[in-house]
């Protein structure tokens, strides 16, 4: 039977969501922030449910996490050069700016690092590095993916991102897939030990 799992990851992680979610409903445009409350949601949710009581252990699901983070900064690449900060407000009439040295620093750089980091902790199966593999999978990916082809709609259009938000869709299907494949094989192998210790 499997160990339940300690709750304070969880508890830590849904607190800095939480926090995170506040400072962009505070000051970001509120359409772009409304997306990150939902990402952090949704990742935190699929953190939960398939990977919190079982980290992933394949390293072929942490190389398409990676190589989606990689993807994720040449997309970021093509909003930073499309002006996206000053678009989005555009875009929504926003009263509040989005400058793009806090895009960067924040969105590009601070993500970027964070993304990097759990990498390298889900290498050794660390429960909260876990959460940011779903974080881009339903919400920097799939999420932002979406958001992508509605902004050009509603501009009438390009929109800085639309270039490169289908690979969104490819990478963010492909780690959503492994992820949820990786939980069942960890879940069949505690069955199988289980088993094998009962008989």
């Amino acid at each position: 039977m499997t160990k339940r799992p300690e709750p304070y990851s969880a508890t830590v992680m849904a607190i800095l969501a939480a926090a995170f979610c506040t400072w962009a409903l505070l000051t970001l445009p509120i359409q772009g922030a409304v997306i990150l409350v939902v990402a952090s949601v949704l990742g935190w949710s699929g953190w939960i449910a398939f990977s919190y009581t079982r980290p992933v252990k394949s390293r072929k699901v942490i190389a398409v996490y990676l190589c989606a983070v990689g993807f994720q900064l040449i997309h970021m690449a093509e909003e930073y050069t499309g002006g996206f900060p000053h678009e989005i407000v555009e875009l929504f009439d926003s009263p509040r700016d989005w400058p793009e040295k806090e895009f960067l620093l924040v969105f590009v750089f601070g993500f970027g690092a964070l993304y990097f980091f759990a990498g390298a902790g889900a290498l050794y199966r660390i429960r909260v590095a876990n959460f940011f593999l779903w974080w881009y999978a339903l919400g920097a990916g799939l999420l932002n993916g979406i958001a992508h082809f509605v902004f050009p709609i509603l501009k009438g259009g390009y929109f800085p991102g639309l270039y490169t938000a289908g690979g969104h869709f490819i990478m963010s299907g492909l780690l959503i897939y492994l992820l949820i494949k990786e939980n069942r094989l960890l879940k069949a192998e505690e069955q199988q030990q289980v088993q094998s210790l009962v008989r």
